[in-house]
């Protein structure tokens, strides 16, 4: 039989607390351990979000350094070496610099499409939004090949009004020149009395006078010229 005295007793409590503090210490640590790794891992993450976020943004920046590259060459070549100039000057806004560009100069180019077709063809005025799209990125070559056609049309329309004012010229002198006297000579009252209605109408439309009347109207007016 073992007999414990209140020493062996008071020492065992003891080495039981060394024992379950140590425990709750190892507890702790491991706890702290775990942090410490779910923080790195979160950290790595985190840092991949950010890197993959420089990346589309880079990406996209590039996009539109492009697209004002390309609008610079259409429109006005001397400007593309401005455009890393610009990209800095506009960084964090560069859709905003591409879409100011872009409605500078094709926006001009729509405006003439607009001004031609009001012109010549107001029909058509509500067909520029969709040509616009139909040929985005080659507005220029819309223009030019507009402005030709209708070109074309404003020469034909042009020579047509020449040849009709020149008709009309041509039919007013007709109608209002009167033949010389010399080529015509004055015929004798007794003559003119002898002529039958035809001739006298003959005698008098000859001389670019009227041929309505009577027969007696007809002859005194012949015989007044």
């Amino acid at each position: 039989r073992v007999v414990y005295c209140a020493e062996d007793i008071e020492k065992y409590e003891r080495e039981q607390a060394e024992k379950e503090l140590a425990k709750q210490r190892k507890g702790d640590e491991d706890e702290d351990e775990d942090e410490e790794s779910e923080s790195k891992e979160l950290g790595t993450v985190e840092e991949g979000a950010e890197d993959e976020e420089e990346e589309d943004n880079s990406a996209e920046v590039e996009m539109y350094r492009r697209r004002i590259v390309a609008l610079y060459k259409q429109y006005n070549p001397e400007k593309v070496g401005d455009v890393d100039r610009l990209m800095g000057q506009y960084k964090g806004n560069e859709d905003k610099l591409y879409n100011a560009i872009k409605k500078k100069y094709v926006g001009q180019v729509e405006a003439k499409i607009q001004k031609i077709y009001q012109k010549h063809n107001p029909e058509k005025l509500g067909d520029i939004a969709r040509l616009m799209d139909k040929f985005q990125g080659k507005e220029l070559k819309l223009l030019e090949a507009i402005e030709k056609k209708y070109a074309q049309l404003s020469l034909k329309e042009k020579v047509e009004e020449e040849e009709e004012e020149d008709g009309k010229a041509k039919a007013s002198s007709s109608k209002s020149k009167k033949p010389a006297s010399a080529d015509f000579p004055k015929i004798k009252a007794h003559v003119i009395k002898r002529m039958k209605p035809h001739v006298l109408k003959d005698k008098l439309q000859e001389r670019g006078l009227s041929i309505q009347g009577t027969k007696k109207e007809l002859m005194d007016r012949l015989v007044a010229w």
